[in-house]
């Protein structure tokens, strides 16, 4: 059987869509098994030759659509009514987006090459959201029955999310609406994988589907348990609100303040788009406690910039990010790293269980995050050890191998 992989998340180094991407490749070219992989058609030439990967999706996971004239004249009037500027009035548009991204993403997957999309392939969705689903969904029913792939696809973020930052209200509409839809699918050409046990049982109560638990494949470099001063206190990723880069600056502020033996290690990385993370960045640049790492890494400095990194902080949004699973996560356990995460993620429900060592803060303010570094600092030493010795576990239950074991299972399980 070959394995499709189909990402409308890869286009660069930026997002983890790459790092996922580069260790299931290689832990299928490792088995010999046939496999192709498709990404974004704005797919960085660099990453298409080293993974051999060919543009394909017309839109990202992390786009959307504004409104139509009409809704944003209607949008900027319901704003002025309540004192609210007109810029601040106007919101892009899920109906549009998710109209516009999942009749796309199905002409998209109907100009696969004519030998992709057989009964004896496997596709791969590493993630997909409420705008592309349904496109997913009519593909496949547009296809005769006794030549549609087997397809699992991971249901990487909760019905509330958004392209932008803020709060789904149509979400859950959406995926129900996917879901009727795929009924004749559902059990026996199409099947769904979560990241966490809080995601499968999201979807489980809300919508009745199923989904198998998959791990993230990342790894990272095992984390330093000698004492140094500074404390290095880090932040990987994508810069925006939902995963609380706004809280860093007042966070580091009021550790300079208490005089907190600490350095903040913060990776910049966004296109400018949310006002608050620009205004965060400019403040950032100001503080003498933190070292700013600009833009995109490749592969081996990420490496490098992480193995320095002493306590990770995963001050993610409750809400906009919710349970979602985190490569920076997954990678922090595996390297035996302590953490600080807000209360109401994953990560802090990992934590409170004993899956991870750290602190947890709350309420969501930068006051509560200083606070939780200010507490971890003493313990450290013990919490490094404790995260030490359970890490090698959890590293090869989160590697690229153990994922591909489980989608091969998956595909055995069927017959197929």
């Amino acid at each position: 059987m070959d394995v499709i992989l189909l990402d409308p998340g890869l286009s660069n180094r930026g997002e983890h869509s790459y790092n996922i991407a580069k260790d299931v490749v290689g832990a299928l070219k490792r088995r010999d098994i046939g496999h192709r992989l498709f990404g974004t058609k704005s797919l960085d030439p660099s990453i298409a030759a080293e993974l051999s990967a060919a543009p394909l999706f017309t839109y990202t996971l992390y786009d959307h659509c504004g409104a139509l004239v009409f809704e944003t004249l209607a949008q900027t009037a319901a704003g002025l009514c309540h004192g609210k500027l007109p810029h601040q009035a106007r919101t892009p548009s899920e109906r549009r987006t998710k109209t516009i991204l999942s009749k796309m993403f199905r002409r998209d997957l109907e100009t696969l090459p004519p030998d992709i999309g057989k009964a004896d392939q496997l596709f791969l969705l590493p993630a997909i959201s409420q705008n592309q689903i349904l496109g997913l969904v009519d593909y496949l029913l547009a296809k005769r029955e006794n030549e549609r792939p087997l397809v699992l696809c991971e249901l990487m973020f909760a019905p509330t999310w958004t392209p932008w930052s803020g709060q789904a209200k149509c979400g859950a509409a959406y995926y129900e609406e996917a879901f009727a839809r795929a009924a004749p699918l559902l059990g026996r050409r199409l099947f769904f994988a979560v990241e966490n046990a809080a995601m499968a049982a999201l979807y489980k109560d809300r919508f009745g589907i199923a989904s198998e638990i998959l791990p993230i494949p990342l790894t990272a470099p095992p984390a330093r348990l000698v004492e140094r001063s500074p404390v290095r206190l880090g932040f990987f990723g994508y810069s925006k609100m939902d995963k609380g880069f706004h809280l860093l600056p007042e966070a580091a502020r009021l550790c300079l303040q208490k005089g907190l033996d600490v350095a903040f290690a913060v990776q910049v990385q966004h296109t400018g788009w949310e006002r608050e993370t620009v205004a965060a960045e400019a403040l950032l640049r100001k503080l003498p406690n933190v070292h700013l790492i600009e833009g995109t890494l490749s592969s081996e400095a990420y490496c490098e910039e992480m193995g320095e990194i002493d306590i990770m902080l995963l001050p993610y949004h409750p809400e906009r990010f919710g349970m979602r699973g985190s490569g920076v996560f997954t990678e922090s356990v595996a390297a035996g790293r302590p953490i600080i995460a807000a209360e109401g993620i994953f990560a802090a429900k990992a934590i409170a269980d004993g899956e991870a060592e750290g602190e947890i803060f709350a309420p969501y303010e930068a006051t509560a995050l200083a606070a939780a570094i200010e507490r971890l600092l003493p313990r450290l030493s013990a919490c490094r050890l404790r995260a030490a010795e359970r890490a090698t576990l959890f590293a090869r239950s989160h590697s690229a191998d153990a994922y591909v074991d489980i989608v091969l299972a998956h595909a055995r399980d069927l017959g197929t």
